[in-house]
């Protein structure tokens, strides 16, 4: 009897398994196909294409730069005998650097300016006996060209003799100097680098929509990055009326106050404020792609629709929309991961 029933309690046991593991594929079976019916409609939450008042404003790094650089270079040859501004002195425009020897030169100087006396008395005597027989107008051309090259000759000497002393073409700080004394000297040596930081210019790039807001003259807050404590204000002097390849134009600004900590190549932020505009801003995590080919999504009849927009950057976060999208559209914000131009979505 015990050999007949354990046959059947097998049997019971393994339809019992079967059954479930029946009933386990068929629901997996539904929601695999609700799953599927789910993917089919992608949620996402979206935003109302509207204007609103937006105060402008944006900010732009750059770096420190002096009003005036320039390097001195020698005129004259001559060896270096006197140095009287060394690195990091300050020169006025005008002060003496440095002096070449010019013992030579004050030589011809004096031996020119002899021949000149000499042809200038001569000239006067043939002026003189000018429409006599004595002298041929020949002879009295001749000596008056003498005269003249003499002049030339002496006006060219003293020149020479004014460049072996070097001067400040500008005002400033000797940032570095090339030469010392017995340094032999020829027309277009180093002689030093001056440098004006008076007044300082803080130099930032900004977009083509930024620039045409700035104006001459407008006010700038500035924090410069090894004085975070400190606030500065300046003003614009300059902006350029010509764009770079990237479409970036150049700002210039001079602070309200001098502060010796400044120094040139300094990194610091200028912040622009301007009055609030009526306009529509765009998220920059609705964009499909970059800033540089946007595009966007928005549901239209319980789809998906991408849409090409163009917009301007204003600062590193706000984009401005000019074109492609009316008010009233809605604009996909977040769930772009999935979707695809004609998917249908589900409004959370």
């Amino acid at each position: 009897m015990k050999k007949i029933i354990t046959p059947l309690v097998l049997v019971i046991i393994a339809a019992s398994i079967g059954f479930t593991l029946f009933k386990n594929k068929q629901e997996m079976e539904v929601k695999a196909e609700q799953a599927m019916k789910t993917s089919e409609s992608i949620p996402v939450r979206t935003q109302v294409i509207k204007k609103t008042e937006n105060e402008i404003s944006f900010t732009s790094n750059g770096t420190f730069k002096p009003s005036q650089e320039l390097t001195l270079k020698s005129e004259a040859s001559g060896k270096v005998v006197k140095i009287y501004k060394e690195k990091g002195a300050y020169v006025r425009k005008g002060d003496v650097i440095a002096k070449l020897d010019d013992e030579l030169l004050q030589s011809e100087l004096a031996i020119a300016e002899v021949k000149l006396r000499q042809n200038k008395k001569d000239l006067g005597r043939y002026e003189n006996l000018a429409g006599t027989e004595a002298i041929t107008e020949k002879q009295l051309e001749d000596i008056r060209n003498a005269a003249k090259m003499s002049e030339s000759e002496v006006k060219m000497i003293k020149k020479r003799l004014a460049n072996t002393v070097i001067t400040a073409p500008i005002s400033g700080y000797i940032n570095e100097d090339y030469i010392e004394i017995g340094t032999l000297m020829s027309p277009g040596m180093e002689v030093a680098d001056i440098v004006n930081v008076q007044p300082l210019k803080l130099v930032v790039n900004v977009s083509e929509l930024e620039i045409a807001r700035i104006s001459k003259g407008d006010e700038v807050s500035v924090k410069v990055g090894v004085l975070p404590e400190n606030d500065f204000r300046g003003k614009v002097s300059f902006t350029s009326n010509k764009g770079d390849a990237s479409l970036r134009y150049e700002v210039e600004i001079e602070l309200d106050e001098n502060n010796d900590q400044i120094k040139p190549g300094m990194f610091a932020y200028a912040s622009f404020n301007y009055p609030a505009e009526n306009a529509i801003m765009i998220d920059r995590k609705a964009l499909v792609s970059g800033v540089k080919n946007p595009e966007v999504f928005v549901v239209e009849n319980g789809k998906a629709v991408l849409k090409e927009i163009k917009l301007a950057q204003i600062g590193e976060n706000k984009l401005l929309l000019l074109d492609g999208l009316k008010e009233g559209e809605k604009l996909v914000t977040s769930g772009l991961i999935n979707l695809k131009d004609g998917t249908a979505v589900t409004e959370l």
